[in-house]
């Protein structure tokens, strides 16, 4: 079993933990399980020689505060992670997911604030949408992610099944447009890791892996090829820029299809990690089920 964190401290938003609370998770965790090297991690798994308590802890998509907050505390329990890194970031051209996160953060007091901004803004631009929503919104969406509320799974349904992503960049790039004290080039300034966190990453022992190029949001609906495209980027930008060959790949939103897996097998990747602890598809090393930290805090608390 893997443990999943998105580590940024100063964003209240599903995926957010301060240092305090990493401190605390970790401890907890070294009581129940041993936590092993990645790739220690991926030999066993491939030798059938993992125990139920063996887990590993993995990061995604290269967040600036991984290394600002986490980092400090994986050293102080002298734990190694793996970092799945997505490398439009580092071109220039990160994907903005992140960003819109960082704004929904900074400019309202919650989620159903915003949501309710949203869809006034959406039913302008397709009128109908929030009846077509209600009347099509599946119970079921995402209610593997117990750390989302009702009207956070019906936002990404409806950004994910009702529009297209063409037209919720243009809905969000107006929305932050009309916002007077948020900064996109501070935002993303602050977001991300560069490069030279990265090497400092591996320099002191820690993995990293695959994460596609743009983090596409479904990424089993794009054509072969594009997902290829993907792969193929994120894989060369990683043995170029860093000099490692990335055995570990984190499935963007936990979505891949039959042709995503084959794909990573051809570029040798050996390992794959979902989002949830859900089971995979296909029996596959590359579907390893992820528990999220917020669900651990949770149970921490006891909620």
């Amino acid at each position: 079993m893997f443990h999943h964190f998105h580590s940024q401290s100063h964003l209240e938003r599903p995926g957010s933990i301060s240092s305090g609370e990493l401190d605390q998770v970790l401890s907890h965790l070294e009581g129940e399980f041993s936590i092993l090297h990645p790739e220690d991690f991926l030999g066993r798994m491939l030798d059938a020689t993992l125990k139920k308590t063996d887990i590993v802890l993995s990061f995604d998509d290269s967040l600036l505060s991984q290394f600002d907050v986490a980092l400090p505390v994986l050293d102080a329990h002298s734990i190694k992670g793996l970092f799945n890194v997505y490398s439009s970031v580092f071109t220039g051209e990160p994907d903005p997911l992140e960003l819109f996160a960082i704004y929904r953060a900074s400019e309202f007091e919650n989620f159903d604030d915003y949501w309710s901004r949203f869809l006034d803004v959406v039913e302008q631009l397709k009128p109908g949408i929030q009846r077509i929503l209600e009347e099509s919104f599946p119970s079921g969406w995402l209610s593997n992610f117990p750390f989302y509320t009702v009207n956070e799974r019906k936002f990404r349904f409806l950004r994910d099944r009702l529009i297209s992503k063409k037209e919720y960049l243009s809905l969000m790039f107006e929305l932050i447009s009309q916002s007077t004290g948020f900064s996109s080039e501070e935002a993303i300034k602050n977001a991300w890791m560069q490069k030279e966190h990265l090497q400092l990453l591996l320099a002191q022992g820690h993995s990293v892996g695959l994460h596609s190029h743009t983090h596409p949001t479904g990424m089993a609906d794009l054509p072969e090829d594009e997902q290829r495209a993907e792969y193929v980027a994120n894989k060369d930008w990683i043995e170029s820029q860093l000099m490692v060959t990335p055995t570990w790949v984190a499935h963007p939103c936990g979505n891949y299809s039959e042709a995503t897996l084959k794909i990573l097998v051809d570029l040798g990747v050996r390992g794959g990690l979902r989002s949830s602890l859900t089971p995979g598809f296909y029996g596959s090393p590359l579907e390893v089920p992820r528990e999220d930290h917020s669900n651990i805090m949770r149970e921490l608390h006891g909620q």
